[in-house]
């Protein structure tokens, strides 16, 4: 930032050297001398009016005034250049342009007596009223030391005046912005004070030594001497272009303590104008009784109205802080002050029932550590040390215990305050804590609830391309995937659901969309790439921001559905079991009639041997047949079943010969039977039944030939046989078992006709 104007003053400079050798004291030098001081003088006021912008507080009146002051001073500069290149002349002692270079000072001595304590960007009316006085000292000094003798005295000696004059203000004005600089509370303040010593100082001896060289050899302008007049103003705008702000608060430095001194010193200065405009028009000739008696009462009512506006806002300020100390007693959460040595200076109820259980009065002028507990401090002792000089304040959680053990958790502000105090801020968040550690409490048997129930819980965005948020650990168990793998492609959940149920998914999730709850049944595929049946059960529920998202649980229903089918399956055979039951009772009837012209036929025929034995053969095979229509009865439950203890290696023997005679001749069948076997309770001609259509069944799926196994032994079944087949308690049972090495049936088509 400061590149420019510093390349902006070495071009200012080089062009008074290069007039100064070329042009010299002509007029044409003379102009371009006095321009270039009048661009110098601009130059510095917009640097000024630039930290003016950036500035808060007091600085931005500072520069403000400061600023105007030094286009005070290239206003009267234009004057003089009228004088020195028009006229040929200098300006007349007694000529307003004189007066113009004065008002420079006026203004500087204005900036001198902002108020620091208010720091207010901003002119009130005490400032005004203070900047009226400071105009009035200093016109009489003009009209007293420099216009009136000036006018019975020649040139040369009113040049000598004025310059003694002149010399003896910036000398004063110097001192006191050293004094302002000295006396500052803050630190931006005495560097901004100091600063401006510095550059009165710079400025006086830039002038008191142009004016010598001027008194020891006259010359207009156009000379090397000018840059004396030109450098002060460059290093204005230097200052003024790398100033910048203090941060709104600062941190780690302290605002010093007013003394008493301090107080009389700033009362005795608003006393001093009115004294010294007093002795100035006792100094007056009678001539000017008019103006020195008006200006001095000008003066005596700006010091008692600035008098009248302090005490006003003294009492206003009385209020306001007896209402802010009610206020802050009145407070619940705990308020409290203490000095640079630690000691309690303002504590309100709230905070003495937090830090003591007692009464304000228990724990002001006690220092912090005699009130609390050392371990209550230790903990977070450094960082709130650390917190107040790195930022300036700390905020955090602490407990403190009272004398009878209670513990008390709180939060607590803790600011620095520049005189090297704090403010301390605190908040009971007993309540609080006791809520969070219900709601952890809840959350935790909630999730123990979530987690051990049999099913999955979860929580997605809406849409079937929505994200999962959240999913637990039973899909593992379900699924066969993690809780992590799930939710890195849930959203393409979908591609595990057979497309034949995509529009049951499809119809739910638009249940969703319209904030409906839904439930519904699909199938969904394992990652062992097993199908299995779920019941899914959803909400809409309001997440973060307002957010919808879906809640909803997933039950494994596979057993469910397998027992729906068993039942569908059961109530079709209880219908073929019924017309089942009417067909054989009819067949039943023409077997009657069959077996009795079986009988007439034996009885004909006993002299015919071959034809008796070939209606024997029909005699066998009516009884078969009285057989099947009394096992279709029976599976019709129209007939009672006629269980008893038999012996099953008998039947499979006694049917072996009857099976073989239904095998084909590239079908071999083969029969084990165990010699140990146990016997059986059961209806015999069931049994046969049963056999031969397993054999039979076995035979149909042996088109191209093969092997057919009958065998029968012992087993002892246990539990995780009986996982699988919710009918067969555990124990120990006879197995008669038909193999073959046909094609089978596919498990998909199993499964759909079970």
């Amino acid at each position: 930032m400061l590149r420019k104007p510093l390349i902006l003053a070495a071009v200012v400079v080089a062009l008074h050297l290069c007039e100064a050798a070329t042009l010299g004291t002509t007029t044409t030098g003379s102009l371009l001398a006095n321009l270039l001081q009048i661009f110098a003088c601009g130059f510095a006021a917009a640097m000024a009016l630039g930290a003016y912008r950036r500035g808060r507080g007091m600085s931005r009146p500072f520069w403000l005034i400061f600023s105007v002051g030094i286009a005070m001073w290239g206003a009267a500069n234009l004057g003089w250049m009228y004088y020195e290149v028009v006229l040929h002349s200098e300006p007349p002692s007694t000529s307003v342009v004189r007066f113009l270079f004065g008002l420079e000072s006026v203004l500087f001595a204005m900036v001198l007596f902002l108020d620091q304590d208010k720091d207010s960007p901003r002119i009130d009316a005490e400032s005004a009223l203070d900047f009226v006085q400071v105009g009035i000292v200093f016109f009489f000094i003009y009209l007293e030391f420099y216009y009136l003798p000036a006018r019975r005295l020649d040139g040369y000696s009113a040049f000598l005046r004025e310059m003694r004059v002149e010399n003896a203000e910036d000398a004063a004005l110097t001192g006191l912005a050293a004094l302002q600089a000295l006396r500052a509370r803050k630190q931006h303040f005495r560097k901004l004070y100091g600063s401006l010593a510095l550059y009165l100082l710079f400025s006086t001896l830039c002038a008191a030594s142009a004016q010598y060289l001027q008194v020891v050899k006259p010359a207009p302008t156009g000379t090397l001497r000018d840059l004396l007049w030109t450098l002060p103003f460059l290093v204005a705008a230097m200052w003024a272009a790398q100033w910048q702000p203090s941060p709104a608060v600062e941190i780690g430095s302290r605002i010093r303590q007013k003394t008493v001194g301090d107080l009389l010193l700033t009362n005795a200065t608003f006393a001093l104008a009115p004294l010294i405009i007093l002795w100035q028009v006792a100094q007056l000739e009678a001539e000017w009784r008019l103006l020195r008696f008006s200006l001095l009462g000008v003066s005596i009512v700006c010091y008692a109205a600035r008098l009248g506006i302090s005490q006003f806002r003294e009492t206003k300020s009385a209020n306001a802080v007896q209402t802010h100390t009610l206020a802050m007693d009145s407070a619940i959460n705990g308020m409290a002050i203490l000095d640079a040595a630690g000691k309690y200076t303002y504590v309100n109820p709230a905070y003495a029932l937090m830090i003591a259980d007692a009464g304000p009065e228990a724990v002001l002028g006690k220092s912090w550590r005699e009130v609390t507990q050392a371990r209550d401090v230790d903990l977070v002792q450094q960082d709130i040390r650390q917190g107040l000089q790195q930022y300036g304040r700390w905020y955090g959680p602490i407990t403190v215990h009272h004398g009878d053990g209670t513990a008390v958790p709180m939060e607590m502000a803790i600011t620095a305050l520049s005189d090297g105090g704090t403010i301390c801020v605190s908040r009971d968040i007993t309540d609080r804590v006791s809520a969070q550690r219900a709601r952890a409490e809840a959350e935790i048997k909630y999730r123990m609830l979530v987690e051990q129930v049999a099913a999955i819980s979860y929580i997605a965005e809406l849409g079937v391309d929505g994200q999962w948020l959240y999913v637990s650990p039973q899909i593992e168990t379900m699924f066969g995937y993690s809780a992590d793998e799930w939710l890195s492609t849930s959203r393409e959940w979908i591609r595990h659901i057979p497309v034949e149920d995509h529009p049951i998914v499809n119809a739910a999730e638009e249940a969703s969309s319209r904030g409906e709850p839904f439930q519904a049944e699909y199938r969904i595929t394992r990652k062992d790439r097993e199908i299995i049946w779920v019941s899914d059960t959803a909400v809409v529920v309001r997440g973060s921001d307002s957010h919808p998202v879906m809640e909803g649980l997933i039950v494994d229903i596979t057993e469910r559905k397998l027992l729906e089918n068993q039942l569908m399956q059961a109530r079709k055979m209880e219908a073929v079991g019924r017309l089942a039951g009417g067909v054989a009772h009819d067949f039943n009837n023409l077997l009657t009639i069959i077996k009795g012209y079986i009988e007439i036929a034996l009885q004909r025929c006993l002299n015919q041997p071959a034809l008796h034995s070939d209606i024997r053969r029909i005699e066998d095979a009516a009884d078969r047949a009285v057989t099947l229509v009394r096992q279709l009865l029976a599976f019709s439950r129209k007939q009672v079943l006629r269980p008893k203890i038999i012996d099953l290696n008998s039947i499979v023997v006694n049917l072996d010969h009857l099976l073989r005679r239904l095998m084909s001749a590239n079908i071999e069948m083969k029969t084990f039977v165990s010699k140990d076997v146990a016997t059986i309770k059961a209806d015999p001609g069931q049994v046969e039944q049963v056999i031969m259509n397993l054999v039979v069944n076995a035979r149909d799926a042996l088109p191209d030939g093969g092997h057919i196994v009958i065998e029968t032994s012992n087993v002892d079944l246990d539990s995780a046989y009986t996982l699988d087949h919710a009918v067969v308690r555990p124990g120990s049972y006879v197995l008669l078992a038909v193999s073959d090495t046909g094609t089978g049936i596919l498990a998909y088509r199993r499964y759909t006709a079970s």
